[in-house]
């Protein structure tokens, strides 16, 4: 063995045997060739040098066997230890994947978990919350208030209790109760009065509260607040003597009580003009006009005072104004010019205005005004009369009964309406002039406006006198002043308590008050008042509630009757359920001398879907009583114009 590895160390490389020679370790080296080209993978490796040492040591073999022998054993643990390599690299590329298929997995569940949960969430928080209750359809209910000494009740619409709904708010007076030399109870009106003030729900008219009032009523406002909100919750309650108040619309408390607040032998002339913020304070500001109780000479003078809103106290001092010219008064009412400059419009006959701002100044001595009314409106200033003139003209004929302010749907600007005994005219509230004029022999009360055709332009019903025992009703096109609608009625009109409630499609219905009408009638349905009380002689006479509908106007509907006059009316809007509803307020005589002014007070509420499906058909023309029926059981009531 030492002399083999002698001659390797000093021969290496050399070929020691012949090619001829028959070598068996060499011919089994031939034979594993293949498997040696396989180990032969690395140029510098040990697998290289033993090959290179068997062939060294090819002379000697047992060397040899050795070394073969050595060398499978390496190829052995060679081959087990690339194989667990392979085995290493296939499991951490089976862990790769592995891990990148979960991935996406646990994204999916993930999503599906946050997405589960909401969802419970969103049940748990439909489940606690309350839901808005849905109102049952409003049929009709009334509301007696007692005996009443007389005086005409005072009533508005307003939703104090935040149901969507508006409340009924009336103020009405009675006597007080005194006993006698016997102890039963009698009425003295002369002795005591008793004004208190009512709220009874649009629903049902239950009543959600009542106050007390130190004198009769003459208005009540409602809606008064903070100017940067809402509607606010104050309602100005207007005596007609000395007292002015603000109450809670919700409960009825007092916030304010301001007493002497008019010249003495002053009445208010009006309801109050609701002003922006004028002393700084953010809250709604209130002018209030009076004129004197007696109206005794041609020469009548206005007063105005400025009153905070928010606490009751005079703001400045009262200014007055002289005012010639006959007739009931017209106005205060407020109007903004096309500059946007605040006037106050009003007169005996004739129309004049004035401008808040320079009111304003005169009530309080000095030039610094609020931002909004230091601006002036130099079209409407060239009006005046003369520099002098504290006022400017707007209707100088000496013939105004009345004046409402129209403002025009999804437009700025108004315009106005003047009413005389004969005869409607409109301005343009931008220049003050006449658009048309409508002529009307013996005009009864004031227009009612509503929209009758579908130019959004808003339309007037009218009733005139035509005759002996004959009235005609009107409706007139608010753009040009043509007649739209015209209807004879051999019947008295109660013009005064007439009304128009919106409808879903932009149009309005109409409504007013009249005796028995000497028209075809078809009676379909439940009819509101019965052949016998018409054929009954001794019957008293009825009032009837008709409906008019733009679409129908050759039918009315007969909706309700009353024995006793209508004293006051208001109409609402049901919203949620998109009904309507009509309340009305009637105080009978229960004796019938003249020298009893009492009687009972009743209020009465009707929705106008349920009276619409037991109403009467009143027929003017032939028409089809079944598609009318069908026509008016679809109709819907909203203030939302869709």
């Amino acid at each position: 063995m030492a002399a083999a590895l002698s001659r390797a160390l000093k021969l290496p490389g050399k070929k020691i045997h012949d090619l001829g020679e028959y070598d068996p370790l060499r011919q089994a080296d031939s034979d594993d060739s293949e498997d040696d080209g396989n180990l032969r993978y690395q140029k510098n490796g040990n697998l290289q040098t033993e090959a290179s040492i068997e062939v060294t040591f090819d002379g000697d073999v047992d060397t040899a066997v050795e070394m073969r022998a050595l060398k499978v054993k390496q190829w052995r643990l060679d081959e087990t230890s690339s194989a667990e390599v392979r085995a290493t690299e296939v499991s951490d590329e089976f862990t790769i994947k592995t891990r990148r298929s979960l991935v996406p997995c646990l994204r999916t569940a993930a999503f599906l978990l946050s997405l589960a949960f909401s969802m419970v969430l969103v049940l748990i928080c439909a489940f606690f919350t309350q839901c808005p209750r849905s109102q049952p359809l409003m049929t009709s209910w009334n509301r007696s208030l007692g005996q009443t000494a007389g005086f005409p009740p005072v009533i508005t619409l307003w939703d104090v209790n935040d149901d969507q709904v508006s409340d009924v708010i009336v103020s009405f007076s009675s006597t007080g109760k005194t006993r006698d030399q016997r102890g039963g109870l009698r009425l003295q009106a002369t002795l005591k009065l008793h004004v208190s003030v009512a709220v009874l729900s649009g629903v049902d008219g239950s009543v959600l509260w009542t106050s007390p009032a130190p004198e009769r009523l003459k208005f009540i406002q409602c809606g008064i607040g903070y100017v940067d909100g809402g509607p606010g919750s104050v309602c100005l309650l207007v005596g007609i003597n000395h007292m002015l108040k603000a109450v809670n619309s919700s409960s009825g408390s007092s916030l304010w009580e301001m007493k002497s607040v008019y010249r003495s032998h002053q009445t208010p002339a009006a309801p109050a003009v609701l002003l922006p913020d004028m002393d700084g304070d953010g809250f709604a500001d209130i002018l209030l006009g009076s004129r004197p109780s007696v109206l005794t000479s041609r020469i009548r003078d206005i007063s105005f005072v400025f009153v905070s809103g928010a606490t009751g106290t005079l703001i400045g001092q009262a200014v007055s104004y002289n005012v010639t010219g006959e007739g009931k008064l017209i106005g205060p009412k407020a109007y903004v010019s096309g500059g946007g400059v605040l006037y106050v419009m009003f007169g005996y006959g004739t129309i004049q205005a004035l401008s808040v701002r320079d009111m304003y100044k005169q009530a309080n001595g000095k030039d610094s005004l609020p931002a909004p009314q230091q601006s002036q409106d130099t079209v409407w200033e060239w009006k005046r009369r003369g520099n002098q003139s504290e006022w400017l003209e707007v209707y100088s004929n000496d013939s105004a009964r009345d004046l409402q302010i129209l403002s025009r749907r999804g437009e700025s600007g108004s315009d106005i309406l003047i009413t005389t005994r004969d005869r409607l005219q409109l301005l343009n509230g931008q220049h003050l002039r006449q658009l048309w004029s409508a002529n009307g022999s013996s005009i009864e009360g004031a227009p009612v406006t509503g929209f009758f055709n579908e130019d959004n332009i808003l339309d007037f019903l009218i009733h005139i006198s035509s005759g002996s025992n004959t009235r005609k009703s009107l409706i007139i096109d608010g753009s040009s002043g043509e007649e739209l609608w015209r209807a004879k009625l051999g019947c008295h009109i109660q013009g005064s308590e007439a009304a128009s409630i919106p409808l879903s499609d932009g149009r309005s219905a109409f409504l007013f008050w009249a005796k028995e009408c000497g028209v075809k009638s078809s009676v379909s349905g439940v009819a509101s008042l019965s052949q016998a009380q018409r054929t009954d002689p001794n019957s008293q006479s009825q009032y009837h509630l008709y409906l008019l509908h733009p679409l129908y106007s050759s039918v009315l509907l007969e909706l309700a009757n009353s024995t006793e006059v209508v004293t006051a009316s208001a109409t609402g809007i049901f919203e949620q359920q998109k009904d309507a509803f009509y309340v009305s307020m009637t105080a009978g005589s229960t004796q019938k001398s003249h020298e009893s002014r009492t009687g009972p007070l009743l209020v009465k509420g009707l929705g106008l879907n349920w009276a619409i499906s037991h109403s009467r058909v009143v027929t003017l023309e032939e028409e089809t009583i079944g598609t009318i029926r069908k026509f008016f059981s679809q109709i819907r009531f909203s203030a939302v114009q869709h």
